[in-house]
């Protein structure tokens, strides 16, 4: 999911501090009577069973989601779970949640969010914190994904369903993956004798930009954005992983082609034999048997600075709504979700479960021999900056970071104009 416009953003967020007093009130209300929003005072005690209602956006992991729904029904008959989904397109998402949230309806007691968007979602009041009675058992989630249903310290998402991104290369040129940058710039003389780039990501300006920066970024060991999500945290890392970036695109480690390249046209030129290494996504592994590097490419995790590099995660996490009636029920679920049973159901359908042991399971290593590096991946991934304004954030780090990959600013005032991007935000 992505946000919808600036202005619905700060209509949301404004509502947050109404919202916080809402709930205080409701919790301390003892005679639990206040019935005119269908359910607050059950929602802010964490009580409350019954018929509870999941929405999630159109995506072909569905099919999982509706299996675990059928699993959790068929052995909670008084506690059935249904699934609406939602508009295809991101901002009409966020428009029917944001409508519902703000009339503070029962009418969703279980919300499906993008991991870019779960601080926001906390900030505005619309989820509530899994602590107290709604706290779920984590134990075996990976910590990464966890990290990302966290928004200043509490936990208000549970993680459901993640990504991770590889590193692609060419076996027929290469005799094995590089696990740090200078292992793989030491490979780019092959690339230049066989008249290929060396390394291609995605690099036009738009959300794959903040997350291929990020994850350089990250690899350095600098950030964006502190864990508040409101307060700048550029500092010296912050400006070698982004120096380093610039360094490579003006060595031509990186081409300048690659200044328009998204998920697709990377994946294109790969395919096409045009790139020695590529970063993106998992889904290319089987994508890739199509093309003309077909059995000439092999996967590993992204290359760091002394060891393995750092992958931005993908994925969904799920919040109970601050206006359920049924918040005991949706938090039962919430932890149904994540058990073995149901996170099988996310790899046979070929998605990035959250819980770490399937990775390890037999017959998911068959069908998905991908998996073993997945797991690696996301044993080490980050979230993207948890910010509350995380649109906005995102705009600054790419728009920036972009001036500075083209010559058009340098590392420094990249990095000033983006501290005064975060700072701004919210306006």
């Amino acid at each position: 999911m992505v946000l919808n416009t600036k202005a619905m953003r700060r209509a949301a967020i404004a509502a947050t501090a109404a919202t916080a007093l809402v709930l205080a009130g409701c919790s301390s209300d003892s005679g639990g009577d206040d019935t005119s929003t269908g359910g607050e005072g059950t929602a802010a005690s964490g009580e409350g069973r019954g018929p509870i209602t999941i929405v999630e956006g159109q995506d072909p992991l569905n099919t999982a989601l509706e299996s675990i729904i059928a699993d959790w029904n068929a052995e909670h008959p008084d506690e059935q779970v249904t699934f609406k989904p939602l508009a295809k397109e991101a901002n009409d998402q966020y428009a029917d949640i944001a409508q519902r949230m703000q009339a503070k309806s029962d009418e969703y007691d279980l919300i499906a969010v993008d991991v870019t968007n779960t601080a926001e979602f906390a900030a505005n009041g619309w989820l509530l914190p899994l602590e107290g009675d709604l706290a779920i058992d984590t134990e075996g989630v990976l910590p990464a994904t966890v990290e990302s249903g966290t928004y200043n310290g509490t936990l208000y998402a549970a993680p459901k369903n993640t990504n991770g991104a590889f590193l692609y290369y060419r076996t027929d040129l290469v005799d094995k993956a590089p696990a740090t940058w200078d292992d793989l710039k030491a490979e780019c003389p092959k690339a230049e004798e066989a008249g290929i780039a060396c390394y291609i990501g995605q690099f036009k300006n738009y959300e794959g930009l903040t997350v291929n920066v990020t994850e350089i970024v990250n690899a350095f060991g600098g950030s964006f954005v502190s864990e508040d999500g409101l307060t700048p945290a550029v500092d010296d890392k912050t400006a070698e992983g982004l120096q380093f970036l610039v360094d490579n695109f003006e060595d031509g480690i990186i081409p300048a082609a690659a200044q328009t390249y998204t998920e697709g046209e990377s994946q294109t030129a790969f395919g096409n034999g045009e790139a020695l290494f590529l970063r993106t996504w998992p889904g290319f592994y089987t994508d890739g048997e199509t093309s003309s590097v077909a059995g000439k490419y092999g996967i590993a995790v992204l290359p760091g600075v002394d060891g393995p590099g750092v992958s931005t995660l993908g994925g969904y996490n799920v919040g109970i709504s601050a206006f359920s009636d049924a918040p005991a029920t949706a938090r039962d679920f919430l932890e149904f979700m994540q058990t073995r049973q149901s996170q099988m159901h996310y790899a046979e359908a070929g998605g990035a479960p959250v819980l770490a042991e399937v990775y390890d399971d037999a017959s998911i290593l068959e069908q998905y021999p991908y998996f073993s590096t997945l797991k690696e991946a996301l044993e080490a991934a980050k979230p993207r900056p948890a910010s509350p304004y995380y649109s906005a954030v995102s705009k600054a780090i790419a728009d920036n970071a972009y001036a500075a990959i083209r010559g058009e600013k340098t590392v420094q005032q990249a990095l000033d104009d983006t501290e005064a991007g975060i700072e701004t935000a919210g306006n």
